[in-house]
């Protein structure tokens, strides 16, 4: 409860906070009550990131998987276009360490 955050001296930030509903019940009705931290309301996702990882409520890996795949094109593109203007390998093997 929040009484332990209080006495401790810590703080909710709800702005921060989430609520993603993972229901696999094949009758989804809206029978999900909003959470209430003090007097404002805990938004509701369908997806977020935790821990540089995009979950979805479908527990599904498609989200995290086309991100991470367009990251890693964006990424090639730029390297062989360094490559292309002539940038010494080890440099491009450093950039992609760094990266």
């Amino acid at each position: 409860s929040l009484e332990l955050f209080h006495y401790n001296d810590l703080s909710l930030n709800v702005s921060k906070t989430k609520e993603m509903i993972v229901d696999y019940r094949r009758q989804q009705g809206s029978g999900h009550l909003p959470i209430y931290i003090g007097d404002a309301e805990v938004e509701r996702v369908s997806t977020f990131m935790f821990l540089i990882v995009h979950i979805t409520k479908d527990l599904s890996w498609t989200l995290h998987t086309d991100t991470i795949t367009k990251k890693a094109c964006q990424l090639l593109f730029f390297l062989r276009k360094l490559r292309k203007f002539g940038m010494n390998a080890s440099i491009l093997t450093k950039l992609l360490q760094l990266h």
